[in-house]
Order: structure tokens, then C-alpha cells, then sequence
């Protein structure tokens, strides 16, 4: 994936994900695959703590 992708990508996971969550992934956004952000972004993937 081009570099410019990967960018847009974690900037939008970071928008999406619930505030439970965001420094979790913040830290490890570098090491997440493309599949999960793209999870992330259309809301997939659910908070444990708070079910966003």
C-alpha cells in the first residue's frame, strides 16, 4: 500500500475509533494492519468498554 494510503487510513481510524480506544491505538497504529484500520473505520469492530 502507498505510503499517502497508509496515512489516510490511520487519520481516519484515529477520527473513528471511540474515545475508549484511541491512545490504545494511537500507540500501536504504526504495527495495526490496513484489514483492522479499515474495520475500525466502518465501525466493525466494537468497543469492549463501551460497545462503539
Amino acid at each position: 500500500m502507498e505510503l499517502a494510503q497508509r496515512e489516510l487510513l490511520e487519520s481516519q481510524a484515529l477520527s473513528e475509533v471511540c474515545a475508549c480506544q484511541y491512545y490504545d491505538l494511537a500507540d500501536t497504529i504504526d504495527e495495526t494492519p490496513d484489514k483492522d484500520l479499515i474495520a475500525i473505520i466502518r465501525h466493525k469492530i466494537k468497543c469492549s468498554i463501551c460497545g462503539k
